[in-house]
């Protein structure tokens, strides 16, 4: 997960800013859409009856085939809109999007009925348009960007004139005095230009709220994390004052998927909550509640943690020495051991998962993260898929026999994957360097790594390096049986020596003297952002 700072909405372009929806609205007012729709279609065809029951004189022009059309054609649209909501074909933001041309549609469909009858100097305008109550109506209900808002109140003010001058041409009725004409359009551009006001309120009201919003026992502070498929946050329990990192699915994905990739992205965001709660292993991130919030977000509340992941740390710092990958590799065996025990393959070990953390007085205390792909091996369909239906994983370090696609994998997998990420600390490098996904999926597959010494110009012992060629033996059978024995392995290497406690405090104090949320809080700092299992995503 990219680190994100609490200041990150200043970065966005004021054009941005201006088409951006909050995510929250998005889906509060994607549900009002349907409702609106429902409403729209019942009232148009009660309207039609009662007005040919109740006022006969107006019998010739209801029965007019360009009235019924228009009446028959707004029915049509507005259960349209309720279809194309309940099959969840299009994401929300696109149906807010069709919901702003909706408005400016049944605004014309209102200025077509106004405007069916002659409007003449001798009977003056009393009331308003309802054009002018829609724009107010919608306002409330289907809030959108101030840009898109600000189209929908235009669109829907000129709907009006349009639909006076196409009855013009229908019916050839003699144009009416501007004074009567004025009145009508009065009070639209004033309800046009409140409906504008009214929904910037909205926006800035559920923007406040969010800031101070209460999930369970915890408080929000601030975002300080943003990934794939979810938004962190820096979070304090209430009644305890204990920081936490609170991980939520991010809404913006959810706004712009389609209904049914929704609901995979929440079920895989739900068994990983699941899948960490059930493991106890102290070099697994620990989860310490999961939940819903009122507009249906999952949630869950880990620990918040002093760290920075593998990536970044080889990336900022090259290479590490042998005798810390060791290290790291021991106390990732034993998350992996915990979980494989209990039936759950990770299938995404990579060292954005891996983090190197400061613990109380430990420091490169290793924290396993993301569970989210987790596979069951116990033959129950746990396993979640990717939003399209493809290999789960990242393809730099994918199993061959995930990249194949193989029904049946287990424990083995995992360790193809960490042999990869031990690859990487030792030599800087990926195993593979093909460019593309597919050319990567295809080399873990086809491929024989090249020999660590070849990659770098660093110490490595022939027997660690023998162990890391082992861990990425195409043919699973070929590799440790399990995590246990790659420990026993790696901790039978008696020509490495053992990274100490005093080296690892030596190395935090000289490079990440500050802590992880101190980083993210100094918004302005150019210094090294430290990552921790908060910033997963």
């Amino acid at each position: 997960m990219e680190v994100v700072r609490a200041s990150s909405g200043s970065s966005d372009s004021a054009r941005t800013r201006a088409l951006r929806l909050p995510p929250e609205i998005v889906e509060r007012a994607a549900q009002s859409l349907c409702w609106v729709s429902i409403v729209c279609a019942v009232t148009s065809v009660v309207t039609f009856m009662l007005q040919n029951y109740l006022q006969p004189e107006m019998a010739a022009m209801l029965t007019h085939p360009f009235q019924r059309l228009t009446t028959l054609g707004l029915v049509f649209l507005s259960l349209g809109f309720l279809v194309l909501m309940r099959a969840g074909w299009v994401s929300k933001e696109v149906l807010l999007d069709l919901g702003t041309v909706f408005r400016v549609v049944v605004a014309f469909a209102i200025g077509v009925y106004e405007t069916g009858m002659p409007i003449t100097a001798e009977a003056p305008v009393r009331g308003l348009s309802g054009v002018a109550v829609w724009m107010v109506f919608t306002g409330f209900l289907l809030p959108n960007s101030p840009l898109k808002a600000g189209l929908a109140a235009s669109g829907s003010v000129m709907a009006w004139p349009l639909a006076y001058w196409v009855n013009l041409q229908v019916h050839g009725f003699d144009p009416a005095p501007m004074n009567r004409l004025f009145v009508w359009m009065f009070p639209i551009v004033i309800m046009a230009v409140w409906s504008c006001v009214i929904n910037a309120r909205t926006i800035r009201m559920e923007m406040s709220k969010q800031k101070a919003e209460d999930l369970g026992s915890y408080q929000l502070d601030f975002m300080i994390g943003r990934g794939g498929m979810g938004e962190v946050w820096r979070a304090r329990h209430k009644m305890l004052a204990r920081d936490a990192a609170i991980k939520l699915i991010r809404p913006e994905m959810l706004a712009g998927v389609s209904g049914r990739q929704e609901q995979i992205a929440r079920r895989r965001f739900e068994l990983e909550a699941q899948a960490t709660a059930s493991l106890r292993s102290p070099h697994t991130v620990a989860l310490f509640d999961f939940g819903q919030t009122k507009d249906r977000a999952f949630y869950y509340v880990m620990e918040l943690l002093d760290g920075v992941d593998l990536q970044t740390l080889v990336e900022r710092y090259g290479p590490l020495a042998e005798s810390r990958v060791v290290k790291i590799l021991l106390e990732a065996c034993e998350s992996l051991e915990e979980a494989h025990r209990h039936g759950l393959v990770h299938r995404d070990i990579k060292p954005k998962n891996i983090l190197l953390c400061r613990l109380g007085l430990q420091y490169d205390f290793v924290k396993v993260l993301d569970f989210g792909l987790v596979k069951s091996l116990q033959g129950s369909d746990v396993s979640l898929m990717t939003l399209d239906g493809t290999a789960t994983g990242t393809p730099a370090y994918l199993s061959p026999e995930v990249a194949m696609g193989e029904a049946k994998i287990d424990g083995r997998a995992d360790l193809y994957s960490l042999g990869c990420v031990a690859y990487f600390l030792l030599t800087g490098q990926m195993v593979f360097t093909e460019t593309n996904p597919t050319a990567l999926a295809l080399a873990h597959v086809q491929k024989r790594p090249a020999p660590l010494r070849e990659r770098t110009e660093l110490k490595i012992s022939e027997g660690l390096e023998a162990i890391v060629l082992r861990l990425l033996e195409k043919d699973p059978a070929n590799r440790p049986r399990s995590a246990q024995e790659l420990s026993r392995q790696l901790r039978a290497l008696t020509d490495i020596p053992r990274w100490s406690k005093e080296q690892a405090m030596e190395w935090w104090q000289t490079n990440l003297p500050e802590t992880a949320a101190t980083a993210v809080a100094e918004s302005s700092s150019d210094k090294l952002e430290p990552v921790g299992a908060q910033l997963k995503g």
